[in-house]
């Protein structure tokens, strides 16, 4: 080898050192950097005698099949998580069978206290019980109702927060398309570029289900798995949400899950956030609703003494049932001002009736029988509750609440489950993807290792040109 030869190899050798040093010492910053992919340096040989050495380009070690993987099992966890997280305030307030808080225990106490006043009846204090046990009910019940319908407004406050967060990263990806096409391909600049694009989308993935392509220039375009375009190139498709039933849409294209006739989406937080709103919280509801239904209704029925329109024990904020007005009702159940404290005080009425004019005979407890009779009478739910129409006014309760717990508890189960899959394959992916610190320390030693050589050559050349010139 010449000594210019030798020169060039070094230099060389001295520039590619620099460079593998570089990507090294980003691997060791970064190690403990979520979404950080390990790089490393191509290095080829150059000249016409294969001498010299340069880096072609610089790598991310992505495995892409894991990739895909983690990006789908972090979407099904996070629409589980959604579902989960939006029950538990709801359910933590509605209670269970047994806690002596919930509305089936509530009713529990209004049965017992019926059982007591037909034992009773003349007792002013068994009156004045049962009427207290049955304001407790009717305010369980409109509480179950008030908690509901912030969990709803909660929901839709969060849908609102994922659209805006997913059309950010919509159009931060929409900026990085065209900004990588000034960065030469195989550099640094360009890894981290890369890097930036599939942090953001795993950030999209977990809120919608998506298929990515990338372009030959490494411009990338989303889809979702039922085809709706998110971003193509440049254009990006605004996702909205409507409100009032619930709806998504891409552009012009309904993505809206679950939905009879629409290729929706599948996974993604935003998924479980649009099941609470379209079809979970709606049923549950419908089985309040029901529920204050049939208590109205029966009340209504066994009282003997009321005229048509008359209200009964149990009321529409102070009004009859209406059928017409039955969206809402169980916000609006209250026990009638004829016998509650706060209004007539009239405590007698519960005995004789809510529409008669004067006490009755005080041993009668034909009308506590009529009304504890009425308690076995079907409710008779419409099917959107989800509960059987069979079900009577004193089973209702703890079937209500035992069918909302079991929804709770089926979201938390596929949550862990989902969470579970998701650490699998997350750290199956980590550690394809991400840095040994033990391995960069062995490669920076080697790296250091050829740094030295190079320049060992450089000196000996220098002295060898030295020895030459001063012999001449």
């Amino acid at each position: 080898m010449s000594l210019t030869g030798a020169i060039n190899s070094a230099s060389s050798g001295l520039r590619t050192s620099q460079t593998l040093s570089r990507i090294a010492a980003d691997n060791v910053s970064n190690a403990m950097t979520p979404g950080y992919v390990r790089r490393s340096g191509n290095v080829v040989t150059t000249g016409t005698d294969q001498t010299g050495s340069i880096v072609k380009d610089v790598r991310r070690e992505v495995n892409e099949s894991l990739q895909r993987m983690s990006r789908l099992e972090s979407g099904k966890m996070a629409r589980y998580q959604a579902l989960h997280e939006g029950l538990r305030s709801y359910t933590a307030y509605l209670g269970q069978p047994g806690d002596g808080t919930s509305p089936s225990d509530k009713f529990n106490a209004f049965q017992n206290s019926l059982t007591t006043l037909i034992n009773m009846p003349s007792s002013n204090g068994a009156q004045t019980g049962a009427v207290l046990a049955a304001e407790d009910l009717a305010l369980a019940v409109r509480g179950a109702a008030t908690t509901l319908g912030t969990t709803l407004s909660e929901v839709d406050m969060e849908i609102r927060y994922e659209v805006a967060d997913l059309n950010q990263s919509l159009y931060a990806l929409r900026e990085l398309n065209t900004k990588q096409l000034d960065i030469g391909q195989g550099t640094i600049e360009w890894a981290q570029f890369k890097e930036k694009i599939d942090n953001l989308l795993d950030q999209v993935a977990s809120v919608v289900d998506t298929r990515v392509t990338v372009s030959a220039n490494g411009s990338v375009s989303i889809y979702t798995v039922g085809g709706a375009a998110l971003l193509e190139g440049d254009l990006v498709q605004d996702v909205t949400f409507t409100a009032g039933d619930g709806t998504l849409m891409a552009g012009a294209q309904d993505i809206t899950p679950f939905k009879d006739g629409v290729r929706g989406l599948e996974h993604g937080s935003l998924v479980g956030l649009v099941e609470l709103k379209r079809r979970v919280l709606p049923q549950f509801n419908a089985q309040l609703d029901e529920y204050a239904r049939g208590l109205i209704q029966a009340f209504e029925g066994a009282d003997s003494s009321l005229a048509a329109g008359q209200p009964g024990l149990f009321t529409d904020n102070g009004s009859a049932y209406d059928p017409a007005n039955l969206t809402g009702l169980a916000s609006r159940l209250h026990v009638n001002e004829k016998v509650t404290l706060n209004g007539d005080a009239e405590v007698w009425r519960i005995r004789d009736g809510l529409g008669v004019s004067a006490p009755g005979a005080a041993a009668d407890s034909s009308q506590i029988g009529a009304f504890v009779a009425a308690l076995g009478t079907p409710v008779g739910a419409s099917s959107a509750s989800g509960i059987p129409g069979f079900v009577t006014v004193r089973d209702f309760a703890a079937e209500m609440v035992t069918a909302q717990a079991t929804e709770r508890a089926r979201a938390e189960n596929n949550y862990n489950a989902a969470n579970s899959a998701a650490e699998v394959v997350n750290g199956a992916r980590n550690n394809a993807e991400g840095v040994s610190i033990d391995d960069e320390m062995q490669r920076l030693l080697l790296i250091e290792q050829s740094f030295a050589a190079n320049s060992r050559v450089l000196t000996t050349v220098s002295e060898m040109i030295d020895a030459l010139i001063a012999a001449v």
